[in-house]
């Protein structure tokens, strides 16, 4: 009983917690953004087994779309991938999760405000951003994404995934 209230104690005092936190529920679609040749790979649990690999085509200016529907730490839980260009293709159904390192987009919808909060009634912060810029995903909440850009960090509930034009 003692080893276990100590190791208890060690876990408390290094910051690590011995119960996962609960993960976030979200409804938000980004873009794949990691630039490795090789693809990105989904996985069963947050870095564990690789279920797919998302590859784009060699030639062509497509993208990768992902639909997130929850959040755990850094990890965020998706139900499919698709292959978007001139029409639109499943890459991947099922349940995997991809590191926030791979998500975004690349860019700003003009006029999209970007919130201090997750609260949209809260204070619009970095009204004049750049729309053409990298946007790399923080965090998720309901419909909306915590994000980073040049100019700071925000919540917005929509992202340009367009990487063929800049969107309005």
């Amino acid at each position: 009983m003692r080893l276990a209230l100590y190791a208890a104690a060690l876990l408390v005092s290094s910051g690590t917690s011995a119960i996962a936190a609960a993960p976030q529920a979200c409804n938000a679609t980004v873009d794949v953004i990691d630039p490795d040749p090789q693809g990105t790979h989904v996985r069963a649990t947050p870095g564990g087994a690789v279920v797919a690999t998302l590859r784009l085509p060699r030639e062509g200016d497509d993208w990768i779309e992902v639909h997130i529907v929850a959040q755990a730490g850094d990890w965020f839980l998706i139900d499919r991938a698709e292959l978007v260009g001139d029409g639109r293709k499943t890459l991947y159904r099922g349940k995997g999760y991809m590191h926030r390192s791979v998500l975004g987009s690349d860019g700003l919808i003009n006029g999209e405000p970007i919130r201090a909060d997750s609260d949209m009634r809260s204070p619009q912060i970095l009204a004049s951003e750049e729309a053409d810029q990298q946007v790399k995903l923080l965090a998720c909440r309901g419909n909306l994404m915590k994000i980073r850009v040049k100019g700071g960090t925000g919540w917005t509930s929509n992202l340009c995934l367009n990487q063929r034009t800049t969107c309005p």
